[in-house]
């Protein structure tokens, strides 16, 4: 079983569409794609998908498989991070993903107290969409993110730490845009500061 197939399986499984997978994820055509998600599914003896008319979805054998095809992924490239460490000592580094547009709100303060809590430690940012950060927490890319909770996520911890009203525009000429109430807007949503839960 190749690394690459795995990686194929996962952005399908993630993606739900062969079709997107291929172009925003894996930029390679569908057909090729295809073929290489049938090829593992021989591989493994199971069907992993379900096609349907709109995307795929995970068959309970490809749920199973999805957690421990991420734990492998992981592992590989955790292996790869600690040889590399060996070889090239560094002073220590904390990497904290943030939530698309939180950065301006959350940033200035997360860095004061990092410079205050730990001044000798080097501090790198990564902005992305929380799908994007719970994939990166997952392998090891990020040490801690501000996101929104994200539901197929393994071995993760969530803390509320601020919560966000959800608001929605209309077109003024809308009858729910005439009423003075809130009564009838969303709940309100939450962030999140995650962290790999440790072994």
């Amino acid at each position: 079983m190749e690394l690459r197939h795995l990686r194929y399986f996962i952005a399908v499984a993630e993606e739900g569409s062969l079709s997107n997978a291929a172009a925003k994820r894996l930029h390679t055509a569908q057909p090729s794609l295809s073929r290489q998600i049938r090829a593992l599914e021989l591989e493994v003896g199971v069907r992993l998908l379900e096609r349907r008319p709109r995307g795929v979805s995970l068959t309970p054998a490809g749920r199973v498989f999805l957690d421990h095809a991420r734990m492998a992924l992981l592992q590989v490239e955790t292996a790869g991070e600690a040889a590399r460490r060996v070889e090239q000592p560094d002073k220590p580094v904390l990497i904290i993903g943030f939530l698309v547009g939180q950065e301006v709100t959350l940033l200035r303060e997360t860095l004061r107290i990092l410079r205050e809590e730990a001044p000798d430690l080097e501090i790198t940012f990564l902005s992305l969409n929380s799908p994007q950060l719970a994939l990166a927490l997952m392998r090891g890319k990020v040490d801690v993110a501000f996101m929104r909770r994200e539901a197929q996520t393994t071995g993760l911890a969530y803390k509320l730490v601020i919560k966000e009203p959800v608001l929605v525009v209309l077109p003024a000429s809308h009858r729910r845009a005439r009423q003075s109430s809130h009564r009838n807007l969303p709940a309100r949503s939450s962030s999140a500061l995650l962290r790999p839960l440790q072994p």
